[in-house]
């Protein structure tokens, strides 16, 4: 009796260790926020959530209010949707609110990165350092002489782009002018010069572009972890190629590698990270500077092309540029020399871009919990957080898209409660997914950083680059690069969609939380060279 006694508390000690791991033992303990687990252990909501998280958070916020904690694979997360709480999670101490260890576990992943002792000790300023004040200035002129190359020079040099119309999708030819510019720019040119040398970066980035698009497209599947079996070797075998490309000897024997990619390869070097180990790194530095922003600028000229009036206003504010500047490009000139105070001066694009970012990029900015706390609510509300579970906010759902903060009601409209054929609107607000070109210019053209909700300013009206310590390093250069693209475009070609009827197409829901936001479908339009 003794020994089946002993057995059998064994084997209940295991059943309820096995339960707790699965989270089916917790409980929501006083003054937590609303606990939702789901339906099956350990998985929760995962589910759910990888088929549509703005849907499922919908639903969550609906049955829970604006603060609930939800089970995901194990990991328990606190979703916040009251916008004037996001400070107070998103600026909070690194030794209360943590870098995500959900994120973490994500890169390490996808990109099967072994992090070394060396990585540790890489700088944690060095991004800032070269993303930033006069480096930001070279680096920009590098990505616009290669745009300049790719949309101009298309054949590296051996005959000028064509006049006549041509045909393509518009994601497929935005996303490979972009990568590829910004590519050459960060990760150096063959150390050969003249037409020969840029016809072999020409068909070596169109190479790693290609590559690189199959590698975009699978990310999500494994970011969710659900890739097949020949997924798997499909990312297995991207990954290497790339290690291959990246390695170090690859980058020390090329020419024009920007001074960011030299100072952290250096470091590595020099903190003994081993060759796999930079291959690996740099690696996720391309996705991390080219995977997530290369596809706004599908949207942004997308948005242009619907929207005759915006594209005219960009354009002239452009043109209008060049010409005060003494730049402007003539039939049969050569291409324009690009300056970078162009960029300081065009409130038109500035608004173009926020109004863009604020449509189509939608992350998930996450905090580890890293001891016991309590979190204050703008209201007053405190609720306690549990060491090891996560906090996480969707700007994109419960700020970018809501209604009553992106509309201007502090302003008066006599027609604001007259529907179009007179009569009473029920909607006061603005439908938020429509775009609006100078949805951040003020009257007199000065950029609109006043936005409120409730009567009440909003500090931060916009966050696609996140905030706090996980604020991105690289916004500006990002920035820089896809508004040079879409300069480049609106005063050098004549563009227009193929079907100028063409619906907007539906985004893919399996990309949120993964940066820019991409179409289900390309779209086809026309371009040609006005000069």
């Amino acid at each position: 009796m003794a020994l089946w006694a002993s057995v059998l508390i064994v084997l209940v000690a295991i059943v309820l260790i096995g339960l707790y791991k699965l989270g089916a033992l917790r409980q929501r303990k006083a003054r937590e926020p609303p606990l939702d687990k789901g339906p099956i252990p350990w998985l929760g909501y995962s589910k759910e959530f990888s088929k549509d998280a703005s849907i499922f958070l919908k639903k969550m916020q609906e049955r829970h209010g604006d603060i609930f904690t939800v089970q995901l694979c194990g990991r328990y997360v606190t979703f916040v949707t009251d916008p004037f709480t996001y400070d107070a999670i998103l600026k909070e101490s690194k030794d209360k609110l943590g870098f995500s260890n959900l994120v973490s576990e994500k890169v390490i992943k996808i990109f099967d990165i072994q992090y070394e002792e060396g990585h540790q000790k890489i700088s944690s300023n060095i991004h800032t350092k070269h993303l930033s004040a006069s480096s930001l200035v070279v680096i920009t002129q590098a990505v616009m002489d290669n745009l300049q190359t790719l949309l101009l020079e298309p054949d590296g040099g051996i005959r000028p782009a064509s006049q006549e119309w041509k045909q393509d999708g518009l994601l497929e030819y935005c996303y490979s002018v972009i990568f590829r510019a910004g590519y050459l720019a960060l990760f150096g040119s063959f150390p050969t010069s003249g037409k020969t040398g840029r016809i072999q970066d020409l068909l070596h980035s169109q190479k790693v572009f290609q590559e690189f698009r199959k590698f975009d497209r699978l990310f999500p599947r494994a970011f969710y972890s659900i890739l097949h079996p020949k997924e798997k070797q499909e990312m297995k075998r991207l990954r290497h190629f790339f290690w291959d490309i990246l390695s170090s000897q690859q980058i020390l024997e090329k020419d024009n590698v920007s001074s960011w990619i030299h100072s952290i390869q250096q470091e590595m070097i020099e903190n003994g990270v081993s060759d796999k180990g930079q291959s690996q790194n740099n690696l996720v530095l391309l996705w991390a500077s080219q995977g997530s922003t290369t596809g706004v600028n599908f949207w942004t000229l997308f948005f242009l092309l619907k929207n005759p009036e915006a594209l005219k206003a960009v354009r002239e504010e452009a043109e209008g540029i060049l010409r005060k500047m003494g730049k402007e490009k003539r039939p049969g000139g050569v291409p324009i020399n690009f300056d970078y105070n162009m960029l300081k001066q065009t409130p038109v694009l500035d608004s173009v871009m926020e109004e863009t970012l604020r449509l189509v990029v939608a992350p998930f900015l996450a905090r580890s919990v890293m001891q016991d706390m309590t979190l204050k609510m703008d209201d007053g509300r405190e609720y306690a957080l549990r060491k090891g579970d996560e906090v996480c906010v969707f700007p994109y759902l419960f700020l970018h898209m809501d209604p009553e903060i992106h509309s201007d009601p502090t302003t008066f409209k006599y027609d604001r409660f007259l529907t179009l054929d007179g009569s009473q609107k029920v909607e006061i607000y603005p439908d938020p997914t429509t775009f609006k070109y100078d949805r951040f210019l003020n009257l007199d053209g000065s950029q609109k950083v006043d936005f409120y909700k409730q009567g009440r300013r909003i500090k931060s009206y916009m966050l696609p680059w996140g905030a706090g310590p996980s604020l991105c390093p690289g916004r500006f250069f990002a920035l820089n690069e896809m508004k040079m693209f879409v300069f480049l475009m609106v005063t050098q070609y004549d563009i227009e969609l193929v079907d100028q009827e063409v619906e907007i197409p539906p985004i893919n829901v399996k990309r949120w939380g993964i940066g820019a936001m991409q179409p289900i479908y390309d779209v086809q339009f026309r371009y040609r060279m006005r000069f």
